[in-house]
């Protein structure tokens, strides 16, 4: 058993903990003007919807192509879980950056303490209290918790989810019906509110995370040494019989039943509601065919990667603990410690998600994401661990690796931050705010890891504590540099001047004045968060024939968003040979906001 501490100090460390959260999750957390891709969609459909009161269709405040005077475009790609909640957090505190990140920081923070709960619960307060520090300090979960996405309600919704089921199964092992039953209930209310938020795979990943449990706890391995190393495995019981523990405890016809009440109705009325999106797809043939049955066929080809990419996912997501992981998803108890089942669930947990996705032909980061906290309760419950007991040679090499290991992480960053710009074209060099926020943020991993290795491959505890708190201490250097430096480069040089360009626009909107933003790839949907007005949005190069098609058929003035680049590439060229001229309206940084005045008439040459 691992050292505990008293119910005086716990209470301290666990205000310090919160204390320590509420620094790393809402420090300047909307100094950031909203970012793009992800959160500038979801933020834009929550602005509309909190102004329209539409519950049901999430909204862009974009002109649906074919149908100029339509004024909004349905989204139909995500489920409603993620609007509902910036949608009436905007609904109370007004549509800023502040309002919409709101929740999710929230929800980190939940989270957070739904890992401390469940590592004190198994392994020991102190061992919570690491896994929650641990949690809280990753770069996955700081990222979930400063930008609107899916991905952070999810992982909240996931981590319960399991914990239920575990508590749900142990209760009906120990003959406690009653007890089982409500966490089952609690399960399937949960699934309800996976489903909402993530589609299909709040249903399906957690039952797949259950059989291969179910059915690890049928084999016998044994190993052999004599003469060489020889395996043999034998199945205890029948697979079947095997899996009818985990049935029995999620009481399955009544869960479902519960599941569908709570997920079924706003399925039911987005369907009924209709409408189709800016490619010409119904909610049915985008949500359901293209978001959920297309990509299990492996049909977003763009987010294809190798085989061992999330083992370099993981490396980065989990900094600075990504060290210690190989030691700590080793099962050290033996067979009768009360805490082992706990330990063979996460790393059963842990193995089956990154394991499963990585044979998915499309990967990014953020797939993996629900198995982060079952790889901080096992980080939380190793370092308790090591501080607890005198360490010996095996327990110092792994403490030494693991440092070494978040080290070179930081000695990479670093040598990104300073070669990187080098590599970056003449015609679009990096702004020097940008190159300096980058060099600061690698300089504050590399010093903190630094010290992590000089304390923490140490025989003397206070030293290995030292190491300890220098990691967590990396975790808030990097938040501060990049919430102050970090966000000023990024408003400045990045997501400001075309922000800006979408604002000046509208009181020539208000104005009746059709406003264009042109052949902006990628797409910024956060310039309609901020634009205020409905603008029309033309990817193509060709313009002036779908001007006088869809946006102004008798001619008059249009104002022309876009980047500095295709004005002068693309735009230019075509106005010289129409003889139209382009009257500047705004310039910012990289990005122009022109007055073109189309004739009644004129010969259209693209």
């Amino acid at each position: 058993m691992t050292h505990n501490m008293t119910s005086a100090n716990y209470a301290r460390w666990l205000a310090a903990l919160f204390a320590f959260c509420l620094f790393l999750f809402f420090f300047r957390l909307g100094s950031a003007p909203i970012f793009d891709l992800d959160e500038g969609l979801y933020a834009a459909c929550c602005k509309v919807m909190a102004q329209s009161g539409n519950w049901i269709t999430p909204l862009l405040n974009s002109r649906m192509p074919g149908h100029p005077h339509q004024l909004t475009t349905p989204f139909f790609e995500k489920p409603i879980l993620v609007y509902w909640l910036g949608a009436a957090f905007i609904k109370a505190l007004g549509a800023t950056a502040l309002a919409v990140r709101l929740p999710v920081a929230l929800i980190a923070l939940i989270t957070t303490f739904v890992v401390v709960w469940a590592g004190t619960r198994w392994f020991g307060r102190r061992a919570g209290l690491l896994a929650g520090m641990v949690y809280a300090t990753l770069p996955i979960t700081l990222i979930d918790a400063r930008q609107l996405t899916t991905d952070g309600p999810l992982v909240l919704i996931f981590t319960c989810q399991m914990l239920a089921f575990y508590a749900a199964l142990r209760a009906w092992q120990r003959g406690q019906k009653p007890a089982g039953r409500k966490w089952a209930i609690f399960y399937w209310a949960l699934t309800a509110l996976a489903v909402l938020a993530k589609g299909a795979v709040g249903l399906l990943l957690p039952p797949i995370v259950f059989v291969v449990y179910a059915l690890l706890q049928t084999i016998v391995l044994r190993v052999q040494m004599r003469g060489g190393i020889r395996m043999q495995g034998r199945l205890a019981v029948q697979p079947l019989q095997a899996l009818r523990p985990a049935v029995q405890a999620l009481w399955l016809p009544a869960g479902l039943l519960l599941c569908f009440v709570i997920a079924a109705p706003w399925h039911y009325l987005v369907w009924k509601a209709g409408g189709r999106d800016e490619l010409g797809y119904t909610w049915f043939q985008q949500y359901i065919i293209r978001q959920h049955i297309g990509r299990f066929k492996g049909l977003d080809k763009v987010h294809d990667a190798p085989f061992f990419t999330y083992l370099l996912y993981f490396l980065a997501g989990f900094f600075p603990w990504s060290g210690f992981a190989p030691a700590a998803l080793r099962t050290r108890t033996s067979a009768d410690d009360p805490a082992r089942p706990a330990e063979r669930y996460l790393q059963v947990w842990f193995w089956t998600i990154v394991g499963g996705f990585s044979f998915a032909a499309a990967k990014l980061p953020t797939y993996i994401a629900p198995a982060y906290p079952a790889a901080a309760l096992l980080v939380g419950r190793w370092l308790d661990q090591v501080c607890s007991a005198v360490p010996n040679a095996q327990t110092l090499r792994s403490l030494r690796n693991g440092a070494r290991t978040a080290f070179g992480v930081s000695v990479v960053l670093m040598a990104a931050a300073l070669i990187g710009p080098l590599a970056v074209p003449r015609s679009a060099p990096i702004a020097p705010e940008i190159k300096q926020a980058a060099l600061l943020t690698a300089v504050c991993a590399a010093a903190g890891t630094w010290a992590a290795l000089r304390w923490l491959p140490s025989p003397v505890q206070g030293r290995r504590t030292k190491g300890i708190a220098a990691l967590a201490a990396t975790a808030g250097a990097l938040v501060l540099a990049g919430c102050t430096l970090g966000y000023h480069a990024a408003a400045a040089q990045v997501l400001g001047p075309y922000q800006q360009i979408a604002h000046d626009a509208a009181p020539d909107a208000q104005a009746g004045i059709p406003v264009v933003y042109y052949h902006i790839i990628p797409r910024r949907p956060s310039m309609l968060f901020y634009a205020g007005y409905s603008p029309f949005e033309r990817k193509q190069a060709a313009l002036f024939h779908w001007l006088y098609r869809e946006v102004a058929p008798q001619g008059g003035p249009i104002d022309l968003a876009a980047s500095t680049r295709v004005v002068r590439r693309d735009l230019m060229p075509r106005l010289l040979k129409l003889h139209l001229q382009a009257q500047p309206l705004k310039k910012c940084k990289g990005w122009e906001l022109l007055r073109i005045v189309l004739p009644a008439r004129i010969g259209m040459v693209q």
